[in-house]
């Protein structure tokens, strides 16, 4: 049985063989450990875990996305490479934070890099639930709600930490000053926007031996004929047939 709306779920870790692999979307604030929860399940069952991040960085090297990028926002050229080459730490520059300007260059940003990370996603996960033993696929994406890709999930869990943890493990783990991390965060839904919209709220507040195990207790619970049916058993995308 699928588990309540923004419960713990029961740490069951029993896999039913017959079932189709769910897809469970992980989505929460910046430093909050969703890529480390996704690791962790990775590493402990049959799981693949599709990184939104790794498919951004994929769109800005695709040619014809790099150009388009390029014909938009020409400050973002990277000068100690080739033409099309997109300087990330120039764009961001140019689309994270809360004005008015950048939402708008955030606007035009991502309807050129959305439809090719969608379409990833799309096949990738058909690709991965094509695959004998795969038990279920985790969509690691900051902007998964935002940019509308939780169609293509069947749970969406928010991975919820105190701020002052995030900001600890921001510090520790990237080279942000303390604007950048605003910035971006403020390019996000507010988390309780997130959380609301969520199936299921995690605290990954204190260690991944604690909260590692109870995502994958959640994963295993969703398995059973209606698996793939999506999320409120109306999606197109998980509706495929699995082995």
């Amino acid at each position: 049985m699928t588990p309540s709306k923004h419960t713990s779920p029961p740490q069951d870790n029993s896999v039913t063989q017959d079932h189709c692999a769910p897809v469970v979307g992980l989505v929460g604030g910046i430093g909050s450990g969703k890529s480390a929860l996704a690791d962790w399940v990775s590493q402990h069952a049959s799981i693949k875990v599709l990184d939104g991040d790794q498919l951004g960085h994929q769109a800005l090297n695709e040619p014809e996305l790099a150009r388009k990028i390029l014909d938009r926002f020409p400050d973002s050229q990277d000068p100690d490479h080739s033409e099309h080459q997109v300087n990330r730490a120039a764009l961001a520059e140019i689309v994270f934070g809360d004005d008015l300007e950048r939402e708008s260059n955030r606007n035009d940003l991502e309807a050129i890099v959305h439809p090719f990370i969608r379409r990833r996603l799309t096949e990738l996960i058909h690709e991965h639930r094509g695959q004998d033993g795969c038990e279920a696929i985790v969509v690691d994406a900051a902007v998964l709600l935002e940019a509308g890709w939780d169609d293509l999930c069947d749970h969406v869990v928010f991975v919820d930490v105190p701020e002052d943890i995030r900001l600890g493990r921001v510090d520790s783990t990237r080279n942000w000053t303390r604007t950048e991390y605003l910035d971006r965060q403020a390019s996000q839904w507010p988390l309780q926007q997130k959380q609301d919209t969520a199936d299921t709220s995690l605290d990954n507040s204190t260690s991944l031996e604690d909260s590692g195990p109870r995502l994958l207790s959640l994963i295993h619970s969703l398995h059973g004929p209606t698996g793939c049916n999506g999320r409120n058993g109306q999606n197109e995308k998980t509706s495929a047939s699995c082995p």
